[in-house]
């Protein structure tokens, strides 16, 4: 049951994470007060950290509810680490994929 919960987490979050990637209304060359253009990557972003952080919210109470074992009371902090440890990882790829491609950093 607990990897089935985990993927519906992540259809879950993802679909939440959606609704935060959005721009300012209405087309800059119609708007003269339209203000500075926002950067698509961060655009993007936004939804990335939003899902981030409800997936590590999710994570730790599947692992609580679903992993509390009787011998080993602590075993869901124990998996719950390792969950957070691939979390952050993942995390950790994007930022340096976006260091060595991304034009606004030295490498490129």
């Amino acid at each position: 049951m607990f990897p089935l919960l985990v993927h519906t987490l992540d259809l879950f979050v993802s679909t939440i994470g959606i609704f935060f990637v959005k721009t300012k209304p209405g087309l800059p060359s119609l708007k003269p007060d339209y203000g500075v253009l926002e950067d698509p990557l961060d655009i993007l972003k936004r939804g990335y950290y939003v899902s981030l952080m409800l997936a590590l919210v999710g994570l730790f109470f599947i692992c609580k509810t679903f992993l509390n074992l009787p011998n080993y009371p602590q075993a869901y902090i124990c998996f719950f680490g390792c969950a957070s440890i691939g979390v952050v990882v993942s995390f950790l790829f994007v930022m340096i994929t976006q260091y060595y491609t991304d034009y606004n950093y030295g490498p490129v």
